[in-house]
């Protein structure tokens, strides 16, 4: 665990620094400068061409992941495997981009009557896709790299400053909203750029298609991976993303930038996780491959405590400053209060159940992802036909909340059949009883205006909670991570 508490804490690091600009950009400049339906579209397109880019990779994401051990093996490098990175999902950009064209008459009949502003941008997602395809392909051929960091930095920071410059451009007047569209698509493109060129410098863009793995038998294995992966894949991002785009069309944009407000806000829980499952994922495929399986328990249970603590800690500050964050921004946006803490409660679980998806998607029964997450599509989407008109924007959180609950049992079961794994251990019993104990004390709190609220809550909070992690040691990574801290800060 020692690279990945390394990677992780820059992760978080690079992480948190975007949460402030994004804290910013979202909460503040997003409301105050755009309109609802105007913010409400940036969301739109960017689910949309998610899931586009997700359909378009062709599975090569995870499969550079799964098979680089192999290629660097044979090869002393990878330059086989990013061939087929770069070549695979331009492909599958050019046929989603066909299909995306000549469907566009029902897409857009879709939203007219409701998001009739979409219609007018609906084209903006092929080139947002296509940002979006090729930054995970390259950030994936990174984190193979042991590079986990890079990517994050681009996403989080650079993406962030350079779209709050845009949003200043727009506020000030100096261009119109169609102008606007056009810099917020660029924005994403600057990221893929970013990582070539970390690539290019660090002397790992090195291309060949003829490497000596380029066999029938490992093609044959690299399409079955990616084929069934692409469909696992692409299943899960419909899932994450279908709530946004169905509010979209169900709901208008109005609505759907209230969601998409309160839905940013709940999942600020998962930034640890994504920090650690960044560097775990690679690892755990190393240790798969080498049938290391005490390896990938341990990683399995430490990930879950580790994403539990952390998660319930940041869900708490944030659940318990709701009241006060929204007195800061436009009225129609508390509307989503209830959204934060269903959201946070299905991230939280999703959290507790570790790695189990990189377990998953990285061994050999890889293809039963597909089938859970088949399921879960159908599953999702009929929620959300069934729970938006009945409740609008709490519906869409709900059918996320139980949709997640779903998905994360199925694999957990699974994987404890197939691999005699879980991560649950006594540790979780006691961070059950912390938590229920914190949150307690919160709940018992006034409210306060946003700073001396936070200020009382983050010490309420870290006392019941945090204090009892660490007196019992229920996350020894985390308690060396303290020592470490407070050896720092005594040696001046």
């Amino acid at each position: 665990m020692g690279l990945i508490v390394r990677q992780s804490l820059k992760n978080a690091l690079y992480t948190y620094v975007g949460i402030g600009l994004g804290f910013v950009t979202t909460i503040f400049l997003y409301t105050w400068i755009l309109d609802t339906d105007q913010y409400g579209l940036t969301r739109v397109l960017i689910s949309a061409a998610t899931i586009g880019a997700q359909f378009a990779h062709l599975g090569m994401r995870n499969t550079i992941i799964r098979f680089f051990p192999l290629f660097r093996k044979s090869e002393g490098r990878g330059a086989g495997l990013l061939f087929l990175g770069l070549v695979v999902p331009l492909a599958g950009f050019l046929v989603f981009s066909l299909l995306y064209w000549l469907f566009r008459e029902p897409v857009t009949g879709f939203y007219l009557e409701q998001s009739p502003l979409f219609t007018e941008f609906f084209l903006y997602v092929l080139p947002l896709t296509l940002f979006l395809l090729y930054f995970e392909i390259l950030n994936s051929y990174l984190c193979s790299l042991h590079d986990s960091t890079t990517g994050s930095l681009a996403f989080e920071v650079v993406l962030r400053v350079l779209i709050i410059l845009n949003l200043g451009l727009y506020f000030f007047g100096w261009i119109d909203f169609t102008l606007f569209i056009i810099l917020f698509t660029v924005a994403y493109g600057v990221q893929p750029l970013l990582l070539l060129a970390v690539l290019l410098r660090r002397g790992e863009f090195k291309l060949s298609s003829t490497s000596s793995l380029f066999r029938k038998r490992v093609l044959r294995g690299v399409s079955s991976y990616g084929l069934y992966t692409l469909l696992g894949g692409l299943t899960t991002v419909v899932v994450w993303n279908v709530d946004i785009l169905m509010l979209g069309a169900m709901a208008g944009l109005e609505k759907t930038a209230i969601y998409a407000i309160a839905f940013y806000i709940g999942s600020v829980i998962t930034v640890p996780q994504r920090a650690i499952e960044r560097i775990a994922t690679p690892l755990v495929a190393s240790h798969l491959q080498k049938k290391n399986w005490s390896e990938v328990a341990d990683i399995y249970k430490k990930s879950s405590v580790n994403q539990t603590i952390a998660g319930f800690y940041i869900l708490a500050l944030i659940w318990f400053n709701a009241d006060a964050l929204f007195s800061l921004i436009p009225e129609v946006y508390a509307e989503g209060k209830w959204v934060i803490l269903i959201i946070g409660a299905g991230k939280l679980f999703d959290m507790t159940t570790g790695v189990n998806g990189s377990i998953l998607i990285t061994s050999r029964y890889y293809r039963f992802d597909l089938v859970a997450n088949l399921l879960l599509v159908l599953f999702t989407v009929g929620l959300n036909l069934l729970l938006i008109p009945k409740w609008g924007i709490e519906g869409a959180a709900a059918a996320t909340l139980l949709s997640i609950l779903l998905y994360n049992l199925i694999k957990l079961i699974y994987i404890h059949v197939r691999l005699s794994m879980q991560p649950f251990g006594r540790e979780h019993l006691q961070l059950l009883g912390a938590a229920i104990i914190s949150a307690a004390a919160a709940w018992a709190l006034p409210v306060l205006p946003l700073i001396p609220n936070l200020a009382l809550t983050f010490t309420v909070i870290t006392v019941t909670f945090l204090l009892p992690v660490w007196w019992f040691e229920l996350s020894p990574e985390m308690n060396r991570l303290a020592e470490s801290v407070t050896d720092r800060w005594k040696g001046g």
